[in-house]
Parts: C-alpha cells; sequence; structure tokens
C-alpha cells in the first residue's frame, strides 16, 4: 500500500524539485521552521531540466575587468515525460501558498496528487512549472543566460542533506547542466554575486 499523506482543511502539499530540495531554502519563503520532515516521494510523467530563466539587470560577472549582465538567469524547471522525477512533499497551510508564487513567479501551478507514487486525500500537491514566456530553447551567446553559483549551492546542499540514494535519482531524472565556460565574481547592490556562464547552442 502506497504511504497516505492526508491534508486537513485549510492544508496543501507543495512537490519541490530544485531549491526546494533544501528545507532551510523552503522554510525561507515559509517564514518559519517546518514543523516535521518533509516526505520523499516521486511524481511521474515529468523530468527535471535547465530551462527556465528570470529576466536579469540585476547579477553580473566580471570579464576582461569589465561587467557583463547575463540577459536572463537560468533556473531548474520540469518538463513532460515518460519517465519520473524525485523529491519532495511539503504540507502547509494554503496561507502561506501566495509567498511561494511569488518567489517562483515565473512558474504556474500544477496539482500533481494523480502523479504521486503516494496517495493525497483532502487537497491538491502543487508543483511549479515553468511559463511559456520564461522559458528558452538555448540562446545564441554565453552573455545571454547565466545560473547563479548559490543557486546551485542550494540544490546540492539539499542533494547533499538527502543523501546518496535521493542524489542518484535526481542525477537520473535531470537533463544535464550545460558544459559551463567560464566562473566570475561580481558585486551588485553591495552582495556579492556569483555567476556561472554557460554556453549553449541554438536549437534548430
Amino acid at each position: 500500500m502506497p504511504q497516505t499523506i492526508e491534508l486537513k482543511d485549510g492544508q496543501i502539499g507543495l512537490f519541490g524539485y530544485g531549491s526546494l530540495l533544501l528545507k532551510s531554502s523552503m522554510e525561507r519563503t515559509l517564514g518559519r521552521p517546518y514543523q516535521g520532515d518533509p516526505i520523499v516521494c516521486r511524481v511521474d510523467g515529468w523530468r527535471r531540466t535547465w530551462n527556465a530563466i528570470t529576466p536579469n539587470d540585476r547579477f553580473f560577472y566580471l570579464e576582461d575587468g569589465r561587467k557583463h549582465y547575463p540577459a536572463s538567469i537560468i533556473y531548474l524547471n520540469v518538463v513532460p515525460d515518460r519517465g519520473s522525477i524525485n523529491g519532495l512533499v511539503y504540507v502547509i497551510d494554503a496561507e502561506h501558498l501566495p509567498g511561494f508564487d511569488q518567489r517562483e513567479f515565473t512558474y504556474s501551478r500544477v496539482d500533481v496528487r494523480a502523479q504521486l507514487d503516494l496517495a493525497v486525500e483532502g487537497g491538491p500537491v502543487w508543483m511549479y512549472v515553468g511559463k511559456p514566456p520564461f522559458l528558452f530553447a538555448g540562446p545564441a551567446s554565453p552573455r545571454d543566460a547565466a545560473v547563479r553559483r548559490s543557486y546551485l549551492q542550494i540544490v546540492e546542499s539539499g542533494l547533499s542533506d538527502l543523501g546518496e540514494d535521493f542524489r542518484s535519482t535526481y542525477e537520473r531524472s535531470t537533463t544535464r547542466r550545460p558544459r559551463p565556460t567560464s566562473s566570475t565574481t561580481g558585486r551588485s547592490e553591495g552582495r556579492q554575486v556569483r555567476l556561472q556562464r554557460f554556453r549553449f547552442r541554438r536549437s534548430t
């Protein structure tokens, strides 16, 4: 028998597959410590990939002593697929959902409770899927897009906390990141910003 999540009135489930794999990252948006542990599970019909972008006018990297502002910052996303992805389900009060919607403003919410490898009663389980205007097939220049190193560190910390079995499944269900061409550091609004720059080929 699959595990069952019973959502009380006013509760929802939230499926995390990227930065939400790190509990402390989720708690920063929640605004308080999360009680208990999230539930490790799987969602069928999806694959993780690096194709979600957020417009950028703030983060930069240095090259030859000059600042370069990538047009977009790249994040993890999910796309329909015959496989499945692993992740975490958090149970939260629905009143906290607007904060996560704001965090994931370039994503739409999709109810995936019917695709989970566990049973859910009493409410939806939301997963964030990139909105079409914020997806790309591949920029023509490495200056078009970059990944914040802090984002990579958040995902890596989450994977480290979840163990080798989880990591192995994550890697099998995730499209490889583009090969980096350089790694540099800049400052934006007084904060140190680290970007990992990637080279892409434009899709045909």
